[in-house]
């Protein structure tokens, strides 16, 4: 019965090191993309606060505006 059975699976070196090549790979792409998405959600918020936009060369954060009661920047 010994001669009817499927060879056992051994993993070359070759084989090995594609796969170690592929899981790398695919981990610095998930760092990548959960970097880009937190750049993402920060300059949203910046935008949602108005320190980032068309509106914000003469506005200061936190809506002050401009002048500020009485006073030139």
């Amino acid at each position: 019965m010994g001669a009817f059975q499927k060879p056992k699976y051994r993993e070359t070196a070759a084989d090995k090191a594609v796969r170690e090549d592929i899981e790398r790979r695919r981990q610095e792409e998930l760092e990548a993309q959960a970097e880009l998405e937190r750049k993402e959600k920060r300059a949203k918020k910046r935008k949602a606060k108005g320190m980032t936009g068309m509106r914000s060369l003469f506005s200061r954060a936190g809506g002050r505006g401009y002048f500020q009661e009485g006073k030139e920047i």
